[in-house]
């Protein structure tokens, strides 16, 4: 009896697909819920860490503006903005299973930024507790695998 969970096996890039749509990939991640995929709930769990920073950003406007205006991120309003939007994004795609490979890409871009505004405003430092990036390193990496992850399962 069958769960529907299965790969079926089947290529998303055949040869009656575009190119175009081949390159973008499927809007629904295979599988996406399937627990029996651990890097479904890598996925989740990052998409997951975004919801507090979109939180923190929008609930302290000002002080997430002044941050912005340190690294050197001006205009900060539109740099805050972008930010806003990229996290909300990854918050809903990669907890949804959307477009994971690019999300996943978006991801870890908000992570290379991010890891420049620290060291632009606290200098360059490893340790997360003192301001430093292995945070960022970790979900940065952690969103690259999800991404090669879901190149992986989609062009199965």
């Amino acid at each position: 009896m069958s769960t529907g969970l299965a790969n079926t096996g089947v290529s998303h890039a055949d040869h009656r697909t575009s190119p175009l749509a081949a390159l973008i990939g499927p809007a629904i991640l295979p599988d996406r819920f399937s627990p029996a995929l651990a890097m479904n709930m890598v996925r989740i769990l990052l998409g997951l860490f975004y919801a507090p920073h979109v939180y923190q950003k929008l609930s302290g406007i000002d002080a997430s503006l002044a941050f912005f205006a340190k690294a050197g991120l001006e205009p900060a309003p539109l740099f805050l903005g972008l930010a806003i939007l990229c996290e909300s994004l990854a918050f809903v795609a990669l907890v949804g299973g959307f477009f994971t490979r690019w999300v996943g890409l978006l991801s870890a871009g908000c992570m290379v930024v991010a890891a420049y505004a620290m060291f632009a405003t606290k200098g360059v430092n490893w340790y997360w507790a003192k301001g430093g990036v292995e945070y960022l390193v970790l979900w940065g990496l952690l969103s690259l695998a999800v991404s090669a992850d879901a190149w992986r399962r989609s062009s199965r």
